[in-house]
C-alpha cells in the first residue's frame, strides 16, 4: 500500500500588512527619520513578499508494505503527522531568524549609505 502524500495543514499566509507595521514599529524605535523607516520596511516587505511568504509543502513517496495492521498505518500515519509538525515548526523558526537578520542587515546598509552620501555632499 502506497502511503498518501501529506502536505503542511494549509494556511492562509502570513498577514503582510501586520509583519509591516511591526517592522515599522520596531525600526520608528530605532530611528525618528521617516526616510528611514520607509526604506528599510519597503526593502523589508519586498524580501519578504519574495521569500518568506512562501508556503513549505514537503513532497515525498513513502512504500508502506501491504501487510501492515490498522492500527500499524495509523501509528505510521500519527508519526509521519508529528514530523512534518515539527519539520514546519523548525522551518519557520528559520524563516523567522532570517528574516530579522535581514533587517539588522537593511538597517546597515541603510546607515552605511548614509554615511558616504554625507562624506560626497557635506552641509554648510
Amino acid at each position: 500500500m502506497a502511503a498518501k502524500v501529506i502536505p503542511f495543514p494549509k494556511t492562509s499566509g502570513p498577514d503582510l500588512n501586520e509583519i509591516e507595521k511591526l517592522i515599522r514599529l520596531w525600526l520608528t524605535e530605532m530611528s525618528e527619520s521617516r526616510d528611514f523607516v520607509d526604506t528599510i520596511a519597503a526593502r523589508m516587505m519586498t524580501f519578504i513578499d519574495a521569500y518568506a511568504s512562501k508556503t513549505f509543502e514537503p513532497i515525498f513517496n513513502l512504500a508502506v508494505p501491504p501487510h501492515l495492521s490498522a492500527e500499524e498505518r495509523h501509528s505510521l500515519l500519527v508519526s509521519i503527522e508529528t514530523g512534518v509538525d515539527n519539520t514546519a515548526v523548525q522551518v519557520q523558526e528559520m524563516v523567522n531568524r532570517i528574516i530579522v537578520e535581514r533587517l539588522f542587515l537593511e538597517v546597515e546598509i541603510y546607515e552605511s549609505a548614509q554615511k558616504r552620501q554625507s562624506r560626497h555632499y557635506p552641509t554648510v
